[in-house]
């Protein structure tokens, strides 16, 4: 066991932010809560793309644009290894970028609920 009692207070200060902050994001994100966490506290960004396969070799086609939106969407010059690609069927037509929190949808599933 660690000694708390020879730390100062500033390090049980931020010690104890780190806690609180960790057991909220396991009461919201349960399993997901850990890793989140630890993106946060490392400083470490996420970038993720949601996609619609419409034909076998699209990935290619997505790649491209989504290098284009994360620079117009988010300001960021990225390359295709720093970004994770996801097929999502569910979106009907084109792509979600997705920078750590931050989402900008440009798929018709998000069109389409609009029209509504």
């Amino acid at each position: 066991m660690t000694d708390f009692t020879k730390l100062d207070k500033n390090l049980l200060n931020d010690l104890l932010k780190k806690l609180k902050l960790l057991n909220s994001l396991n009461k919201s994100l349960w399993k997901r809560g850990k890793k989140e966490f630890l993106k946060i506290n490392d400083n470490i960004d996420s970038f993720k793309v949601e996609y619609f396969d419409f034909w076998a070799n699209s990935l290619w086609f997505i790649e491209s644009e989504s290098i284009k939106a994360f620079k117009n969407v988010f300001w960021l010059d990225l390359n295709t290894s720093q970004i994770e690609f996801v097929k999502n069927q569910n979106l009907k037509w084109w792509f979600r970028i997705f920078y750590n929190d931050k989402m900008f949808n440009m798929s018709y599933s998000r069109f389409e609920n609009i029209l509504k």
